[in-house]
């Protein structure tokens, strides 16, 4: 695998990374679209179906609005925290167009994927998010004393001991 830092030292990951790292981790992404002119950003629950990012949606702007307008951005965010001492982090940023599933052997193949969203009533759209623009970094979070930064300095409490 060719990896390379960006301007800021993250390590670039490619497409297939990217890929497996989607398909290794809990499952839960930011959905990016417009609303009424406005950006928004909603959590969401999703599995991998093949190439593709699956969702499950409910009645409501985000399903409205991915109906007229399915240009979306998808992002997932994770801290590997296997190793304490240096652990890293990864992001994975998907731009591509959300449609709808409504073809029956593809429905099948969503219902099959065990996508089980974490709200109360997740509804029963799927939706897949077809990747066109895929992107990634990987980077070490192992302390704020790495950016020469510091935490800010607190004030004594009355109830603080001297």
């Amino acid at each position: 695998m060719t990896t390379w830092p960006d301007q800021r030292g993250s390590e670039v990951l490619s497409r297939t990374e990217c890929h497996r790292l989607l398909g290794q981790t809990t499952g839960v992404g930011h959905l990016g679209l417009v609303v009424d002119g406005k950006p928004v950003v909603v959590p969401l629950n999703f599995v991998l179906l093949g190439d593709d990012i699956l969702l499950r949606l409910g009645p409501g702007t985000t399903l409205d609005t991915l109906l007229n307008e399915p240009i979306v951005a998808f992002e997932v965010d994770e801290v590997d925290q296997a190793d304490p001492e240096a652990p890293e982090a990864w992001s994975v940023l998907i731009q591509g167009s959300a449609h709808v599933v409504r073809d029956p052997l593809d429905l099948e193949r969503a219902v099959a994927s065990g996508l089980t969203p974490l709200v109360a009533e997740p509804g029963e759209a799927y939706v897949v998010v077809r990747k066109a623009v895929v992107s990634g970094r990987r980077f070490s979070v192992s302390g704020l004393g790495r950016f020469s930064l510091r935490p800010p300095a607190t004030k004594a409490s009355t109830n603080d001991v001297l």
